[in-house]
């Protein structure tokens, strides 16, 4: 399985502090069955972590798996936060997007603003597709799950978070969830993984459940063969 959503990188935001949670963190996801990780560490634009910082901090944590024997790829991205600045930052192509595709994470604030369509218009027309993470999670679209479809209309892609998938972040949580894999707005499961315990690279749960509900070809969409081509650049 590909996860295109964990903060692996240490000390570089409110992931792991050290290289060897890093590694206990990657030692998981193998065992989990992961065989990439996106490193998507929080990002404000043409603030730090900066996108070279992050190259830095996989290449040095590469050493380490390289070390360990971990037979994980890892590659760029980040867990982009809409600002004002980000814009221009998509106008001039300068955002790390996942593994240098079109693709990018995109995480919204809980007051969604209103000209988030414009916003989702012009990434598209430079290139780029927004992939919103933790839309279940997202206080706007709780309160008025419509704003889903809205969104969907905008050309957004949805990533779910897989501990969402299995009620660990709560009953409203997990039923939002369900209700949007039963509509067929859920492109990704990922981790958003920021520990080994209470936010452990896992993807497996998840799997197990949406087995439940979907069919086989959805799943197998959503688990492996869409974020395959995401970091292949191809379409979906």
């Amino acid at each position: 399985m590909i996860d295109i959503h964990c903060h692996i990188l240490p000390s570089i935001d409110d992931g792991p502090s050290d290289v060897e949670t890093s590694i206990k963190m990657l030692k998981i996801a193998a065992d989990d069955g992961i065989t990439h990780i996106v490193a998507t560490p929080h990002f404000r634009q043409d603030e730090k972590p900066t996108i070279q910082d992050i190259r830095d901090g996989i290449s040095q944590l590469e050493e380490s798996v390289n070390g360990a024997g971990l037979g994980i790829k890892l590659l760029i991205g980040a867990d982009i936060r809409l600002t004002y600045e980000l814009i221009y930052g998509i106008e001039e192509n300068r955002i790390p997007s996942i593994n240098g595709s079109r693709y990018f994470l995109l995480e919204l604030p809980d007051l969604i603003p209103p000209n988030l369509d414009n916003f989702l218009f012009t990434a598209k027309s430079c290139g780029f597709v927004p992939i919103i993470t933790h839309p279940e999670r997202n206080y706007s679209l709780l309160a008025s799950p419509g704003k889903t479809e809205v969104l969907r209309d905008s050309g957004a892609l949805f990533q779910l978070t897989a501990m969402s998938i299995t009620g660990e972040f709560g009953g409203r949580v997990k039923k939002f969830s369900h209700m949007l894999l039963k509509k067929g707005f859920v492109d990704f499961i990922a981790t958003d993984a920021h520990s080994t315990v209470r936010r452990a690279p896992v993807l497996s749960k998840a799997l197990r459940v949406i087995s439940g509900l979907l069919d086989e070809r959805d799943v197998r969409k959503i688990f492996f063969e869409n974020p395959e081509a995401v970091i292949e650049n191809r379409g979906l």
